[in-house]
């Protein structure tokens, strides 16, 4: 019986910190706008897509094809 219940914890440990590594691990970002990047992190995304980069302030968004750059 003991066991069981050690077990049945053990379990709910595991599946605990799998949704918080989860949720570390895909950290959401605002999207940036076209052009310059004011924000200290963003992500530009292309247009109609699911592909994006992480752009930082300073650089350029360009939502065309998803890309930063200097």
């Amino acid at each position: 019986m003991n066991r069981m219940i050690f077990i049945s914890c053990c379990v709910g440990m595991c599946l605990l910190a799998g949704q918080a590594s989860a949720a570390f691990k895909f950290k959401r970002f605002p999207h940036c706008a076209e052009g310059l990047v004011t924000e200290k992190t963003c992500e530009c995304r292309q247009e109609g897509s699911r592909h994006f980069h992480y752009c930082h302030a300073g650089q350029y968004c360009h939502t065309f094809d998803g890309t930063c750059h200097q």
